[in-house]
């Protein structure tokens, strides 16, 4: 574990300071969270799951304290993990190349260049943001609730040859000491979130965020073209489980700037959630289509600013305003 992590870790129930030992990251309070294969699997387990990726992890390293050698793909190969687990991520246009990638869909990632910022990117099951962000100049910390997610982000990490470090970790509880980033990221994450425990979770990165860091945030618009056609189709439900909850523009800049301060809201995509550019090689013809009609009216949306509010994925980007 780099020195880093080990300095600025703490209990996620109680903030305190942890010591490492024999595999072991245990707090004053005498919680004990252990490190698998150099991994820290920082959850609580007394609390509710927002995912059975935490009762999977938690089944994981009760069952063994130790993990054999992993083996990372070679040059060309993709990771059998990513190729399963794709569509998960990255949204239901991608279970037409489900264990068909011929690469890696590494995004372009919106942030500004980095120049060796510490960022957390918060849900980030196989690590395609982190390693975006990586490439881009910062120092990420991927956190997952998923151990396997997180270990396989490792083993793509070092296939890419990009530094990255990761951790198991829930949004609600982050096992960070406070003012640890420069930048705070999530993509596609909350939205699966109850707005409750949203609150919850951006109070946490609010902490962990410094004075004046950067916080981006894509989150679903309940008025997007698609995101109504999900609404009917479920009866204009709230959404249980890991079912994708909706906000309206005006509640979203409300949530974010009650943790943060002034949030600026934009649009990502249109015609569903996850629609990317740099994916459009990967995708079948008819999901290209979609991925150029999205991009038109992305375009025309900068002269149209009213456009915003009929994109299916927003961005929130916010400067943190509390005192230092």
């Amino acid at each position: 574990m780099n020195e880093w992590l080990l300095n600025n870790l703490v209990c996620p129930r109680d903030k305190q300071n942890l010591e490492y030992s024999d595999d072991r990251l245990t707090c004053t309070a005498g919680h004990v969270y252990p490190v698998f294969d150099d991994i820290p699997v920082m959850l609580v387990d007394d609390v509710e799951t927002t995912h059975d990726y935490i009762t999977r992890s938690l089944e994981k390293v009760r069952g063994s304290r130790s993990e054999t050698e992993e083996t990372v793909s070679k040059n060309g190969e993709i990771d059998e993990f990513v190729q399963g687990e794709i569509p998960y991520t990255s949204g239901i246009m991608y279970f037409s190349v489900q264990n068909k990638l011929t690469r890696y869909p590494i995004p372009e990632t919106r942030l500004p260049k980095g120049s060796g910022e510490r960022l957390l990117d918060i849900g980030c099951n196989w690590g395609r943001w982190s390693i975006a962000a990586a490439q881009k100049g910062y120092k990420p910390i991927g956190m997952d609730p998923s151990l396997d997610a997180v270990l396989a982000a490792r083993r793509v990490s070092k296939q890419l040859g990009v530094e990255t470090d990761f951790i198991v970790g829930d949004a609600r509880f982050l096992p960070f000491a406070d003012n640890a980033f420069d930048t705070v990221f999530s993509y596609g994450v909350f939205q699966h979130f109850s707005k409750d425990n949203v609150r919850i979770s951006l109070a946490e990165a609010s902490r962990v965020l410094k004075a004046n860091g950067l916080g981006v945030f894509q989150m679903p618009n309940k008025y997007g073209i698609r995101s109504y056609q999900q609404r009917r189709r479920r009866n204009f439900t709230e959404g249980e489980g890991f079912e994708v909850r909706y906000w309206t523009p005006k509640e979203l800049i409300e949530t974010f700037e009650k943790q943060f301060g002034e949030t600026k809201l934009s649009a990502d995509c249109y015609l569903g959630l996850g629609v990317l550019k740099s994916d459009i090689d990967l995708l079948p013809m008819k999901y290209r289509a979609v991925v150029h009609v999205s991009e038109f009216i992305k375009k025309v949306n900068k002269v149209i600013r009213p456009l915003t509010n009929l994109a299916d994925g927003v961005y929130l980007e916010t400067i943190n305003q509390k005192k230092k």
